[in-house]
């Protein structure tokens, strides 16, 4: 046997096997289209990261923007400059996909453009727009926070800022007197007014209730042990201060939690029929509103031994009928009603013994809209708001998540709260933010892929990639046989392969 013969050209080489005979390479088989898989771990991002520091901009976002709305009393024109410098400059950092995100949520713009809009008829014009800007700012704010990637980032950064007020109102340990009831006083942490320090400790309740839930479901225990030291300290502030409508909010969030978790994982028919059932008792309710506020009065009166006035609210609803009565269809214009030199407004500011004329309200969101806004204002408001729970219910339906239950839990908080506070219209307030945040939540906000997850993606080929699959020798050097394995050459590539 020789080791080398002679072979025409384009013949396929000819390798001398030791100890056998002499055995052609296989040729290869024709190149064939493939479907490539491509598996690689992508990053991010569900949020903004700030370089490799681990912070996402959407957590840091919602802490710089209600640490100072909770400070703003004491803050005052330092905390709306940041509250006012903030927003504009994350819109910055979201404006690439910012007008897609906003273009469904534009309608909720309607209440801060009609109370901008009252400047026309405003008793004090340069008093509304100002506070109508500041307004669509706040609902601005709102906005951003339910569209942000990042939802647990926000509620962290959210339940850190209230974590930190809660703890400094308590070290200051702030009391005001009550004169009704069983008199006494009531705990006011860093404010003035004891109503203003529950609705605080009652949204730090709210909102660090589901963080912590977030925190154990992912087994994260620092944060989960975080939330519960902040939970308790926030229940003692809240009950502390003795403010009814606070606590009943509080009360009507928590139960919305314990029927809404276990909901987002049950099945969509439930969710639907629960929720068709809600959705029948709501015209109900609304009819029965004059009775169902009267009722949740009494009730406060009762629970927190408080005279059937509620502090004097009856008397400000009283005098207020007058004045809707002076300006029915669109009011007096936007916070056009609570200003220094107003005859009215000095007259209730005197007989509630208020030195310092400013920060007071009809304690009734609607009563407070009719005199500022009339009908037509009120109608904007409620239509808007309507039209959002709808969206609201539905995204609920079709894809429930936790942080969705937190804003449908704050949502309800508010609402109940409205016939004895002010709501969801006053400006660089978190009450509005949140009301508007909710309402925004009906809608997709940007996504990105999850984190830490190696994600296999088909290769999206425009044209085909063409291999050669090419069997490789069935016997090793020394004759031994080798499993059967195939090599692949890439041979073509498409043009997306260049990118």
């Amino acid at each position: 046997m020789t080791s080398t013969w002679d072979q025409p050209a384009g013949a396929p080489r000819i390798r001398r096997i030791r100890g056998g005979e002499a055995q052609a390479a296989p040729r290869p088989q024709r190149a064939r289209p493939v479907q490539l898989i491509e598996t690689a771990p992508h990053p991010r991002e569900e949020g903004f990261e700030i370089g490799r520091t681990g912070i996402d901009i959407d957590g840091l976002f919602a802490f710089g923007l209600f640490l100072p709305m909770l400070y703003l009393s004491q803050w005052t024109s330092l905390g709306a400059a940041t509250i006012a410098a903030m927003v504009p400059a994350y819109m910055f950092i979201r404006r690439e996909r910012l007008a897609k995100v906003m273009t469904p949520r534009l309608f909720l713009l309607a209440v801060p453009a009609f109370a901008m809009f009252s400047v026309v008829w405003s008793a004090y014009p340069k008093e509304s727009l100002r506070h109508s800007v500041e307004l669509g700012i706040t609902v601005m704010a709102g906005l951003l926070l339910s569209s942000a990637r990042n939802q647990n980032a926000v509620l962290r950064g959210i339940a850190c800022a209230y974590a930190i007020y809660i703890v400094n109102s308590i070290i200051a340990g702030g009391t005001v007197i009550v004169g009704v009831g069983m008199g006494g006083d009531a705990f006011s942490g860093l404010t003035e007014s004891k109503n203003l320090e529950a609705d605080i400790a009652s949204c730090g309740v709210v909102v660090t209730s589901i963080m912590t839930i977030i925190a154990l479901q992912r087994r994260n225990l620092v944060w989960a042990l975080g939330g519960a030291c902040a939970i308790a300290l926030e229940l003692y502030a809240a009950f502390a201060a003795r403010s009814a409508g606070a606590v009943l909010g509080l009360g009507m969030a928590l139960m919305a939690y314990a029927v809404l978790i276990p909901l987002v994982y049950a099945g969509k028919a439930v969710r639907a029929w629960l929720t068709s059932m809600v959705v029948i008792l709501l015209p109900i309710a609304a009819a029965s509103y004059q009775t169902l506020s009267q009722a949740l009065i009494h009730l406060g009166a009762a629970v927190f031994d408080k005279d059937s006035t509620l502090t004097g609210r009856t008397y400000l609803w009283y005098r207020a009928a007058d004045f809707i009565k002076e300006k029915p269809f669109f009011g007096r214009g936007y916070d056009a009603f609570w200003v220094q030199g107003n005859v009215d407004a000095e007259g209730l500011w005197r007989f509630f013994g208020i030195i310092d004329r400013n920060g007071f309200t009809f304690h009734n969101t609607y009563v407070q809209t009719l005199v500022e806004l009339g009908w037509v204002g009120l109608a904007v408001v409620i239509l808007t708001v309507l039209i959002g729970v709808v969206f609201l219910v539905r995204r609920f339906i079709e894809k429930p998540n936790l942080p969705l239950v937190f804003w449908i839990g704050i949502l309800l908080y508010e609402i109940v709260r409205t016939p004895i506070e002010v709501v969801g219209t006053l400006p660089f307030y978190f009450s509005t933010a949140y009301v508007f945040g909710a309402l925004g939540a009906a809608f997709s906000r940007e996504h990105g892929r999850k984190p830490g997850v190696r994600l296999a993606t088909v290769a999206s080929i425009a044209t085909p990639v063409l291999v050669s699959v090419t069997p490789e020798a069935q016997v090793d050097r020394f004759g031994r046989k080798k499993p059967d394995r195939r090599a692949l050459r890439l041979v073509k590539s498409g043009p997306e392969d260049d990118r």
